[in-house]
C-alpha cells in the first residue's frame, strides 16, 4: 500500500500548505486556461489539493478503504498509472464538457473514482455500503455512481462539484481495467503458444 500511503501523505501536506501559504492553491490547482497555456504541472498537482477539511477527509477515507486492496491486486506500477490516468481523465472530461476555462478544479475525487471502479471490476460481487446504508454489489455501485454523476452533471443540481470530472475518473477506470484484463489474458496464453511453436519445430 505504498502508493496509497504516499498519496494520503502528499494530500495532507498539500492541504496544510494550502492553509499556510498564500497563493499555493491558485498556483497548483487546475485552472484550464492557465494549465493549457503552459502550466502543465497543474494537471497533476490539482489531484493533491482540496477545498475543505470535509473534502479531503471523505476522499482520503474512500482512498484508504479501497486503495490498498486495488494496489495489492494490480501491483505498484499499474496502480500508480491507474491513479494518475484517472486524475487526468477526470480533468480532461471536465474541461471538454464544461468549457469553463477560469474556474479552478481541485481534488483527488476523479483519481479515487478510478480506483473505486477498479475495485468493482476486480471484486464485482463484494458488497459496498452506499448512503443511506444500502448494500449493493461493487460492480453495480460503479454504474450507479456513473449514472448519478451524469445526472447531476447534466442537471447542474450540485453547484461547485465537478460531476463530469468524477464521471471522467470512472470512465478512465473502466477503460484501464478492460485493457488490464486483456493484457493479463494475453500473457496467460503465452506459455501455450510457446509450447505449440516448439512442438512444430
Amino acid at each position: 500500500m505504498r502508493v496509497t500511503l504516499a498519496a494520503v501523505v502528499i494530500c495532507a501536506v498539500f492541504f496544510v500548505l494550502q492553509l499556510a501559504v498564500p497563493g499555493f492553491t491558485e498556483f497548483f490547482a487546475l485552472t484550464p486556461a492557465v494549465a493549457l497555456s503552459g502550466a502543465y504541472w497543474q494537471f497533476i498537482t490539482y489531484i493533491f489539493l482540496h477545498g475543505s477539511f470535509m473534502h479531503i477527509f471523505l476522499n482520503m477515507f474512500v482512498l484508504i478503504m479501497f486503495g490498498p486492496i486495488v494496489e495489492r491486486k494490480l501491483g505498484t506500477y499499474p496502480y500508480l498509472a491507474l491513479f494518475f490516468l484517472s486524475g487526468l481523465g477526470s480533468a480532461f472530461l471536465h474541461i471538454a464538457i464544461t468549457q469553463d476555462s477560469f474556474t479552478i478544479l481541485l481534488g483527488a475525487s476523479g483519481a479515487i473514482f478510478g480506483i473505486l471502479t477498479a475495485y468493482g471490476f476486480l471484486y464485482p460481487k463484494n458488497w459496498i455500503i452506499m448512503f443511506p446504508g444500502i448494500p449493493i454489489p461493487a460492480v453495480l455501485a460503479v454504474f450507479l455512481f456513473a449514472g448519478i454523476e451524469l445526472f447531476y452533471g447534466v442537471s447542474g443540481l450540485e453547484a461547485g462539484v465537478a460531476n463530469f470530472g468524477h464521471l471522467g475518473g470512472i470512465l478512465t477506470g473502466i477503460i484501464f481495467m478492460l485493457l488490464w484484463k486483456y493484457t493479463r489474458k494475453s500473457r496467460a496464453f503465452e506459455p501455450f503458444r510457446a509450447n505449440v511453436e516448439y512442438f512444430w519445430e
